[in-house]
């Protein structure tokens, strides 16, 4: 006691501050946790929680910076049993991508809010990128894209002070065409369809993506080397692709010379055209058109999967789509187009309908459209379910298996077979039983019982997304049911026991 006294008030003053905010992030962690564990409770029967309860805990916790919530449920994601709590996880990702949306969303509002002459694609594109990965662990920023980029352009620095003191804009030029293409090997993919050559921060590490990313690249690495240069369309307009205007005399924003581009995607070889074929192209509709093109590549992948015989379910390609949607609106909430295709899709697939309706009304336009109508009389037959009286299953003799076992599909169409978890049983008939079983690949179906076959490989875990939504844990030979599953199946889990151990 007598040392802390002998600290001086600066000293003290640091400590109590630090003991004060332990004190108030450990607060956070325990109402977060609260938050999380009665959301079964509330949710079951729809299978995501409210856009209202990631509103709640975030306006409840306003004192508290959105890095700590943030890390409270990346704890309980990513530092746990991965077996152990996978319902508290399930709705910590749900959870965890939500809240990241609306942080990203915000700052998206933000940047387009500004004057086009502070807007930044380079941002821009980042927050795409933590957008698609809303659900990775660590998130990309802004700084450690800078600090790449920093690096490349010091590569190019280093090569100019090797050749002279002085250098034309084109020898500028011609020296990032060497160290991004020849001596980093910056290339465009041409047959992969995935997403990763879109983030910039992985096109950054593997030094391959698509001509859109590679644009942005090329246009940094220049800027701070003090050539300016603005995104333009080619006059074969192509969605994918841009060119780069550039002054060999100027490195100010609007005095680029007209008739010289740039091609990022083709070597940053020169090319020639008339002013009036090449108009320059905004932030807003650059990031536009990057959505876009990323939604098309989504759908070429789609085809590509079917023609080599490995297409991934209608479900999940439709909820990648969603994704790109509800992206599309938050880079253009203005566009109605935009707003009606993610409306649709959320009226389809029956998720995020607060959401829509949210987005519907916001355009006036849009408060007596047909679809509004639709989603708010769907989202109240989903809130029902809440207080509908729940349907008790009594097993009886004719009920093989139970919900929880690992199964595997004896379907003669899927080569090996296919390894599925049983989420829930119904009678067909009084002879015949239905399991709605869980695939790895984010499926789900109803499968007859002859179909169904035990499987004794105790290393299976299944990676659905909606594991966690019905069961709590994985005892290394089957799955436990979470308190909502048991009051539904109440005498399963002493037969699963029975069975499997």
């Amino acid at each position: 006691m007598a040392d802390l006294l002998s600290l001086s008030d600066e000293v003290l003053c640091r400590i109590i501050g630090s003991i004060s905010k332990v004190k108030d992030l450990h607060n956070v962690m325990l109402k977060v946790k609260h938050m999380l564990q009665g959301l079964s409770s509330k949710y079951f029967f729809i299978g995501e929680p409210s856009v209202v309860e990631v509103e709640n805990m975030v306006n409840s916790e306003s004192h508290a910076p959105d890095e700590w919530i943030e890390s409270v449920l990346l704890n309980e994601i990513f530092n746990q049993n991965l077996n152990e709590n996978l319902t508290t996880r399930f709705y910590a990702r749900k959870m965890l991508r939500y809240f990241r949306s609306c942080v990203i969303e915000k700052k998206l509002k933000h940047l387009m809010a500004l004057p086009e002459s502070q807007k930044s694609i380079l941002e821009g594109a980042v927050l795409i990128s933590q957008w698609v990965q809303t659900e990775q662990e660590h998130l990309i920023s802004l700084t450690e894209v800078e600090l790449k980029l920093e690096d490349i352009t010091k590569c190019v620095k280093q090569h100019l002070a090797e050749k002279s003191d002085t250098f034309t804009a084109k020898e500028i030029l011609e020296c990032i065409n060497k160290v991004l293409y020849r001596e980093m090997e910056f290339k465009v993919m041409q047959s992969d369809y995935s997403f990763e050559y879109f983030f910039i921060d992985k096109v950054l590490e593997s030094r391959i993506g698509f001509p859109v990313t590679l644009c942005i690249i090329y246009r940094e690495v220049a800027k701070r080397m003090g050539i300016y240069c603005e995104p333009v369309l080619p006059p074969k307009i192509l969605l994918h692709r841009f060119y780069l205007k550039w002054n060999a005399n100027s490195n100010l924003a609007g005095d680029t010379d007209c008739n010289q581009l740039i091609d990022p995607a083709n070597g940053g070889s020169l090319h020639y055209f008339h002013p009036t074929t090449c108009p320059v192209v905004s932030t807003k509709e650059f990031l536009q058109r990057m959505v876009e093109y990323m939604r098309r590549i989504r759908l070429q992948s789609i085809r590509s999967g079917r023609r080599e015989g490995r297409d991934r379910t209608h479900f999940q390609r439709r909820r990648n789509e969603l994704c790109f949607s509800r992206l599309a609106c938050a880079v253009s909430p203005d566009q109605t187009s935009s707003i009606l295709l993610y409306a649709h899709l959320c009226l389809d697939l029956d998720v995020q309908l607060e959401d829509a309706v949210r987005l519907l009304q916001q355009v006036e336009t849009l408060h007596d459209h047909r679809l509004m109508e639709k989603c708010i009389q769907k989202l109240n037959q989903k809130n029902s379910l809440v207080t509908k009286k729940k349907v008790i299953h009594l097993r009886s003799s004719s009920v093989k298996y139970a919900v929880g076992l690992v199964m595997i599909y004896k379907d003669s169409a899927c080569k090996p077979p296919l390894l599925c978890v049983i989420d829930s049983w119904t009678h067909h008939d009084p002879d015949r039983i239905f399991y709605n079983v869980l695939f790895d690949d984010g499926d789900s179906s109803f499968v007859a019982e002859d179909n169904l076959k035990l499987n004794t490989n105790v290393s299976f875990v299944s990676s659905h997304p909606n594991i966690g939504l019905s069961f709590e844990r994985f005892n290394g030979r089957r799955y436990i049911s979470n308190a909502e599953m048991m009051t539904l199946f109440p005498d399963d889990e002493a037969f699963a026991l029975s069975l499997v151990g």
